[in-house]
């Protein structure tokens, strides 16, 4: 049972996304509001509510995009502090059953991305021909990394730009300890994917 509920929420996940990548940024957040919105059940009040608020961010965030008078990092951090303070309004809005909700998906979400996770580092054994050594070092580094990024998210004392540049150094640092775990052959093999998958991307964009 629990196969067939993993299996259709990775099937859900899959259409969403393909649907979302035929959409410029902006058509794909009224996208995911949309689907938000219906998932929710959002009572008319509720939807005029998140309607005024939207409509305020949005002017807010196009009042800061005229700013030029400030230095690029004082606008980021003002940028996420909006991001911020929109999310939480948003969530203000909601009942408990609707926030239980989406802590639900959240959780489902998480799943999801374990079983998308744990098939890629599959296909990479195959693709550099891993050795299961090799394979056990990586997932020890992926596991220790969670655990930064997290706990870099909950620290209270930093800011978003603060928090955006540690995790920039986690990976960064990640990217180095691969080095460490593959030989050269590995490694050139793992920048040709790279350079392949940023291909794709750019053609799809």
């Amino acid at each position: 049972m629990k196969k067939i509920v993993v299996l259709t929420l990775a099937m859900v996940t899959i259409i969403t996304v393909q649907a979302q990548k035929k959409r410029v940024p902006g058509e794909q957040k009224e996208f995911r509001d949309k689907l938000l919105t219906e998932k929710l059940k959002l009572s008319e009040e509720q939807k005029q509510k998140a309607k005024t608020l939207n409509e305020d961010y949005r002017k807010k965030m196009a009042e800061l995009r005229k700013k030029d008078d400030i230095l690029v990092k004082d606008w980021k951090n003002q940028m996420m502090e909006l991001n911020k303070k929109h999310r939480e309004d948003m969530k203000d809005l909601l009942t408990k059953e609707q926030k239980a909700q989406i802590e639900k998906m959240k959780i489902d979400r998480k799943k999801i991305g374990e079983i998308d996770a744990n098939a890629r580092m599959e296909k990479m054994k195959v693709q550099l021909e891993l050795n299961n050594e090799q394979m056990e070092k990586i997932k020890k580094q992926r596991s220790e990394m969670l655990e930064k990024m997290k706990s870099i998210r909950e620290n209270k004392s930093l800011d978003q730009m603060k928090k955006r540049e540690e995790m920039k150094a986690l990976m960064q640092k990640r990217n180095e300890n691969m080095k460490s775990i593959l030989n050269e052959e590995q490694i050139k093999k793992m920048q040709e994917m790279r350079k392949t998958m940023q291909r794709k991307r750019r053609v799809v964009s």
